[in-house]
This record gives structure tokens, C-alpha cells and sequence, in this order.
């Protein structure tokens, strides 16, 4: 299984991104805060599909990723919130049957799958 996650971070800005491992890539983001921090919603499913859709956030909001001296992100400026950015996610996966399911809520490492 893989997984595309959508993330809040500490001060509220939406984020997103891929993964094989939920569990370790939560650890990085919290080791990188300082503070626990949740994938708010966590959809698994096959990989393809998953990365299938990170292309698509990234084009859809290329306008609105956080960039920092030329550096692209996975973050979207603070425009646009993490509400947002699941309402497109559920409608991308329906309208193109992307083979991905809601699994998880408020995600972080120190919980099972």
C-alpha cells in the first residue's frame, strides 16, 4: 500500500505528500518541529494512483505552493487551507476513480494503522 497524506503544520499551513511508510515519515516531520505533529487525513492505496494525485495537487496549485527563495514546496501559502485541499482530494479521487481511500484521521506515528 501507499500513501498520500495531508498535513497542518504547527502554525496552520496545509501541506501534502507521498509515502511507503506513514509511521517514519510522520517521525521526520516531528523531529523537524519539535512537537508532535498529525497527518491530518491519511488515504492509502496504490501507488500509482497516489503519486498520480501529488501531480496533480502540485499543478493544480502551482500558483499557490510555498516557495522560498526559489525553493518549491509541498506547502500551500496560507490562502489556502487544509479544508480546501481534502474537499479537491475527494474530488479528484472520484471524478478519475483513483483507487485511494480515506484510512486514517489526525494521524501521527505513535498510533497504529
Amino acid at each position: 500500500m501507499y500513501y498520500l497524506y495531508l498535513i497542518e503544520s504547527v502554525k496552520g499551513r496545509a501541506g501534502f505528500g507521498i509515502t511507503s511508510d506513514p509511521k517514519e515519515r510522520n517521525k521526520h516531520y516531528c523531529s523537524h518541529s519539535g512537537d508532535i505533529v498529525e497527518f491530518v487525513y491519511l488515504y492509502g492505496g496504490l501507488r500509482a494512483h497516489a503519486k498520480a494525485l501529488e501531480r496533480t495537487i502540485k499543478t493544480q496549485y502551482v500558483d499557490n505552493l510555498w516557495t522560498i527563495e526559489g525553493w518549491s514546496t509541498e506547502w500551500l501559502n496560507t490562502s489556502v487551507g487544509i479544508d480546501t485541499l481534502k474537499q479537491y482530494v475527494d474530488l479528484l479521487i472520484n471524478e478519475r476513480h483513483f483507487n485511494l481511500v480515506l484510512i486514517q484521521t489526525n494521524y501521527n506515528f505513535t498510533q497504529d494503522l
